[in-house]
């Protein structure tokens, strides 16, 4: 194997890191769509926002 010695603790190290990575993308995504949701909820009601003057 290409890590020698060390792989018993390359490889879980890196798959590790693989699902952490893609917990925090799909985290961003979740909060993402519903901030959305939330801008698009005040939107309907009237409430402006700041950036939009």
């Amino acid at each position: 194997m290409m890590f020698g010695d060390h792989a018993a603790y390359i490889v879980p190290s890196y798959l590790i890191s693989l699902l952490v990575m893609l917990g925090l993308i799909g985290w961003i995504r979740i909060t993402y769509s519903s901030h959305k949701k939330a801008l698009k909820a005040l939107e309907a009601k009237g409430i402006k926002r700041a950036s939009s003057k």
